[in-house]
């Protein structure tokens, strides 16, 4: 299959690429940024996602059959709020208009937990309401509402994932799992807030796979999340990582205050994508223990 893949770059696009090529797809990667080596069975496309000529350029040089869109405002402390969140809803819309003008038949969209009603807890697509509380959630419910109805009305195949709490190497600094590890490796004293949220880790890789699965290996439509299903603490993801050094790291709960749309719960049910016959394949001790390791290379290569 030719797949199209926007964010190709991107923290999960990096996992998801090499998932592709190996299951034997062509690939067709967008990036605004240029200098990407091609190789046998991928494609590097430059475009700016925000400028509308560009990305119906993008897709006639693409000619894909599938299109998994992962791109956006995501940098880190600014997302939730940024006003790049509305040029992003509207490229989406662009994207799915030049994508269909092109004979576009699947489309596979990252959407977000975010989008959903934080009240709850424990959230299940139909059933949880989606009642953003964030700028952002709110701008990826739009872009989803016009995605499902754009799709229809064409006869494009459609499926919105919505991410839990992604992590593993190539994340942001600044996020809770490599913000631990990082603090922990250098013997500081580790800053947190009262750690007793509960969310839903899923490491980077497996993300990546549930994309790769819903584009390509079920003809599953709809909503679904990428999610693992399993409440985990904040405590406890520290301790675990705790457990990964020899001399016992010093750690400060309730330093950190909590913001104010902060949920105690937030994860998500799996079971619709599991079944579709997906399953996650990294247990989070194991993710967090392998992220150390790669964290130690990266230190060791400075």
């Amino acid at each position: 299959m030719r797949i199209a893949v926007t964010g190709a770059d991107g923290f999960i696009g990096r996992y998801l690429l090499p998932i592709l090529l190996a299951q034997g797809h062509q690939v067709a990667a967008v990036s605004r940024r240029a200098g990407h080596l091609p190789q046998p069975g991928l494609s590097w496309l430059q475009a700016d996602l925000l400028d509308a000529g560009q990305i119906r350029q993008a897709m006639a040089e693409a000619e894909a059959e599938c299109l998994i869109h992962l791109a956006w405002f995501v940098e880190h402390g600014r997302f939730w709020t940024a006003a790049e969140n509305f040029a992003w809803c509207d490229a989406t819309a662009g994207l799915l208009a030049a994508f269909n003008e092109f004979g576009g038949k699947r489309a596979v969209l990252a959407g977000t937990c975010a989008e959903y009603d934080w009240n709850y807890g424990y959230c299940v697509e139909g059933k949880t309401p989606t009642v953003p509380a964030t700028l952002y959630g709110k701008c990826k419910d739009a872009a989803r509402q016009f995605a499902e109805h754009f799709c229809r009305d064409n006869g494009i195949e459609w499926v919105w994932g919505r991410i839990f709490t992604p992590y593993g190497p190539g994340e942001p600094a600044g996020r809770f799992v490599p913000s631990v590890l990082s603090a922990m490796g250098r013997g500081d004293v580790l800053k947190c807030s009262h750690g007793r949220q509960f969310r839903d880790f899923l490491h980077a890789s497996d993300v990546a796979a549930a994309f790769a699965h819903l584009a390509a290996n079920t003809p599953a439509t709809g909503v679904f999340n990428i999610a693992s299903g399993e409440p985990m603490r904040l405590a406890d993801i520290v301790a675990i990582c705790a457990g990964l050094f020899e001399a016992v790291p010093a750690v400060e709960f309730g330093a950190v205050p909590v913001a104010e749309f902060d949920p105690l719960m937030l994860v998500g049910c799996a079971d619709k994508l599991a079944a579709t016959g997906w399953a996650a394949r990294i247990s989070i001790r194991d993710g967090l223990a392998d992220y150390r390791i790669k964290i130690n290379e990266l230190k060791g290569s400075e």
